[in-house]
């Protein structure tokens, strides 16, 4: 599910907005928000020396975050610190991400200086050649949807030679034929709101489905009682709704959006809202909670051996075992900023994620060590292409990512009013995966 990232862009100590996801226990999430937050008063009564502390301490709980990189950095240049400035102004160059430095006061202030001269056209050089577009060969749309529905989802239909789209806006959840033909395949349900993540157990017969009421899906609804977050259980033949699961304990302030079907026909169900993971063990059992206190906003989750492999949108990938167990962190190369990603696939082999809450918006693959426990390469395959506008999510087949490469999230406003009169189409593309990048 999108979310907006606060990058923190202020210009006087880079001007604090607080991130877009909650979470309710002193995990590395909550310590680095408390860290931020104490780091960021003691700099506003110019308590510098220990701003500085509390925002390295930060820094080593969630690794290159790109707005604590710009915040250290402006916090260095009113300390009187321009070499320690470059180096976090430098780190984010390397992650390959591209503030636009021209409006950086901090920044302009190290550019004056001659002595710093060769530093700061470094980093410049570094962030234009972030702004080069990467993939366009290799990425083509496959189909395009006319109208205003913010499509989340995209799986392959074997059985019946289709592709099913789920929809926020739109309420439900569609069939694309090969040619692009668009017919029904959600029946009409009353507790049915925005439709954000599916999976297919074909097995089964089973589509899994979550649900949740968010601006978009319910605007002029917003009290309608039937709406809440759910996962849906649907015939995959007919579409009709066959069971209905609610989430246990405060299911009003839940937003289910990813999922995953576990080997074992288990399914894992991400809520982006409070942090927590849920499992539904087997049809028709109840959902039971999973992990709880430890992400911020958990997006994409995928299954690779014995792990849950989980994307947290605030603090980059994690691995649980399937049997429980306590999450930890994947380590990933020093310059990988994997802050953002909203959608993650795999082939087996390696990791593909979608990265939408920095700049810019980019597809990665992510190749994992030997054992599996490690990312020990980052490769952007697509970005700073115009076919990438607010990606979501996807899928790997037959050597190709097919995912959704514009969801018109940009096209609706927070309170889930359309602000675009005449929206582009939301557009599903393939991103070739044997193209050489490496």
């Amino acid at each position: 599910m999108r979310h907006a990232i606060a990058l923190v862009l202020g210009l006087i100590l880079g001007l604090y907005a607080p991130d877009a996801f909650a979470q309710q226990a002193e995990s590395d999430v909550t310590a680095f928000r408390r860290l931020r937050a104490e780091g960021l008063a003691a700099a506003q009564v110019d308590d510098l020396t220990t701003a500085a502390a509390l925002l390295a301490e930060a820094d080593g709980l969630i690794p290159n975050h790109p707005g604590l990189m710009i915040l250290r950095a402006r916090l260095a240049v009113a300390m009187g610190d321009p070499w320690e400035a470059l180096v976090h102004y430098g780190r984010y160059a390397d992650a390959g991400l591209i503030l636009n430095l021209s409006r950086d006061e901090a920044f302009a202030d190290l550019s004056a200086r001659p002595d710093h001269a060769e530093a700061v056209s470094q980093i410049i050089n570094q962030i234009e050649t972030n702004r080069t577009p990467v993939g366009s060969e290799a990425i083509s749309t496959l189909f395009q949807i006319e109208g205003a529905s913010i499509v989340e989802s995209v799986i392959r239909d074997e059985a019946h030679d289709r592709w099913l789209v789920s929809q926020i806006a739109g309420r439900t959840i569609v069939a694309l034929a090969p040619d692009g033909t668009i017919s029904p395949f959600l029946r009409p349900h009353p507790e049915v709101s925005g439709v954000l993540g599916m999976a297919l157990d074909a097995k089964r017969g089973i589509l899994w489905a979550t649900t949740t009421p968010l601006p978009p899906a319910i605007y002029g609804e917003e009290h309608n009682p039937r709406f809440a977050a759910t996962l849906l259980e649907i015939d995959a033949g007919t579409g009709e709704v066959m069971w209905v699961y609610d989430p246990p304990l405060n299911g009003n302030d839940r937003a289910f959006g990813d999922l995953v079907l576990a080997p074992d026909g288990s399914v894992f169900v991400a809520d982006s809202n409070s942090g927590d993971i849920f499992r539904l063990d087997s049809p028709r059992s109840e959902l039971t909670l999973f992990v709880s206190g430890v992400f911020g906003s958990p997006q994409g989750i995928v299954v690779i051996g014995d792990r849950l492999i989980v994307a947290d949108y605030s603090s980059g990938l994690w691995q649980v075992p399937l049997t429980g167990g306590s999450p930890a962190r994947i380590p990933a190369p020093s310059h990988a900023s994997l802050i953002g990603i909203d959608g993650l696939m795999t082939d087996g082999d390696s990791l593909y994620a979608i990265q939408n809450g920095v700049a810019p918006q980019r597809v990665l693959r992510l190749t994992l060590s030997a054992d599996g426990r490690a990312i020990d390469t980052v490769t952007v395959l697509a970005a700073n292409l115009p076919e990438l506008d607010e990606p979501t999510t996807g899928l790997v087949l037959n050597g190709e990512l097919v995912f959704v490469s514009r969801s018109q999230w940009s096209d609706f406003g927070p309170d889930g009013a359309l602000v675009a009169p005449d929206p582009a189409p939301a557009r599903i593309a393939r991103l070739q995966l044997d193209h050489g990048d490496d």
